[in-house]
């Protein structure tokens, strides 16, 4: 499965990254699915979940957010970064979804 999103305003790179990271978190909770290996292509974003140092940032807010709700439902899981390249299913879905101007479920 797939899900497309658009977030408004526009934001820095890596604070979308973690916004999607966070709304693929909540959706994977809502289906009850379990346990998730999540793999990401953001190394700022993964560098910052696996660190012990305490941003207080936007950035490092959404971090934490998704910290506290992984720890407490998918302890049995995983997020991982995953080069660009060797994905190239979730990039080119990824490319598709620009073009789409409403939210989405890809089956």
């Amino acid at each position: 499965m797939a899900k497309t999103e658009w977030f408004t305003p526009v934001c820095e790179v890596r604070v979308d990254k973690a916004l999607g990271l966070l709304s693929v978190l909540e959706w994977v909770h809502k289906l009850h699915l379990g346990p998730i290996d999540f793999e990401l292509d953001a190394k700022k974003v993964m560098n910052n979940f696996s660190s012990a140092h305490q941003d207080v940032t936007k950035f490092g807010m959404i971090i934490q957010y998704f910290k506290t709700i992984f720890d407490q439902y998918y302890t049995n899981s995983s997020v991982e970064f995953v080069m660009r390249q060797e994905n190239e299913v979730t990039h080119r879905l990824t490319k598709a979804a620009r073009f789409s101007a409403c939210f989405q479920i890809l089956i």
